[in-house]
């Protein structure tokens, strides 16, 4: 890209981390959806400040033809694309036109995947435990399922954020929103026995670490590997649902759910900021109360017969 564009990119990207303090992952996004917007314009030997309408059409074209992309990606290179543009328009760096024709893509309502309990069990059996990096692949899993973390926020945790006596953490979502998770008693018996006698095998001697969750390095555990790590397991279970940690999410507020738990206490363990978030699990709420209905209605246990008059 030219250098007007990266410097424009530049102010942009400042902004949304230090003014609107948006979360490193999703800063990394908006600039990668970014640069390949910038870029394909370069290519095509244009600018953002010189930009129109037809340009931005063509881009998204580009994304869905070229690309492939698919409706969720589209909608989030849109959506980077929107705020940028909307940034842009306020000193005046480009025209309306431009913001207008960008329409936001409407998603089709699709139910989260998630593994019921006995693909649970299949995934949690394969690890093998006998080994450092075992256990502490099977302490990642029991987390994950026991407190519905998000995968930076699992990556991100520290030993002084682990509360053992009340079975607490102490983590931070996106935004660098914090909030406090509880972990299950199963849970509670391989992170404790994870940190008292196995962590300290994979570090090497005089190295210090203050994350969780450490490689055979002894360095932090990348989102990338633990997401390998899922895919060999998945693999090797004989899951063939299309397996991530944030699908391990949706299994604990499934299972949640399913267990009597209701819509706002899972949007608070979840950390959602809004409730139309955690709503794409009403599918279990309303199957719940179609149960509750069927078993206590009293049209269900009465049968009203007809009596002949005396």
């Amino acid at each position: 890209m030219n250098k007007s564009d990266a410097r424009l990119l530049k102010k942009y990207m400042n902004h949304i981390k230090l003014e609107k303090r948006l979360a490193a992952n999703s800063v990394e996004s908006y600039e990668r959806d970014l640069t390949d917007f910038l870029e394909y314009l370069d290519s095509h030997g244009s600018c953002i400040t010189q930009a129109d309408s037809v340009n931005i059409s063509e881009y998204v074209i580009h994304l869905s033809k070229d690309k492939n992309f698919s409706d969720r990606s589209l909608a989030r290179s849109i959506s980077s694309l929107r705020g940028f543009l909307k940034f842009l328009l306020e000193d005046d760096y480009i025209i309306p036109e431009m913001l207008e024709i960008l329409e936001p893509v409407k998603l089709k309502e699709s139910l989260p995947v998630f593994l019921t309990y006995e693909e649970l069990q299949k995934l949690f059996s394969v690890v093998d435990t006998s080994t450092a990096s075992g256990f502490r692949d099977r302490t990642m899993l029991e987390m994950f399922y026991s407190s519905g973390l998000r995968v930076s926020e699992l990556t991100d945790l520290k030993i002084g954020n682990v509360y053992r006596s009340k079975q607490l953490l102490l983590v931070f979502g996106k935004g660098s929103k914090e909030r406090v998770v509880p972990y299950s008693d199963d849970a509670a018996r391989y992170l404790h026995e994870y940190l008292d006698r196995i962590r300290h095998t994979l570090m090497k001697k005089g190295d210090f670490n203050e994350y969780v969750f450490i490689n055979n390095r002894g360095g932090r555990l990348t989102r990338q590997g633990i997401w390998k790590k899922l895919k060999e397991f998945a693999a090797l279970a004989g899951i063939t649902k299309d397996i991530s940690p944030h699908k391990l999410r949706h299994t604990f507020a499934t299972h949640l759910l399913e267990g009597g738990a209701d819509l706002r206490s899972v949007q608070t363990l979840l950390g959602h900021a809004s409730i139309n978030t955690t709503e794409i699990y009403t599918h279990v709420e309303h199957k719940a109360i179609q149960k509750e209905f069927e078993k206590k209605h009293p049209r269900e246990n009465i049968n009203f017969e007809e009596t002949e008059d005396e």
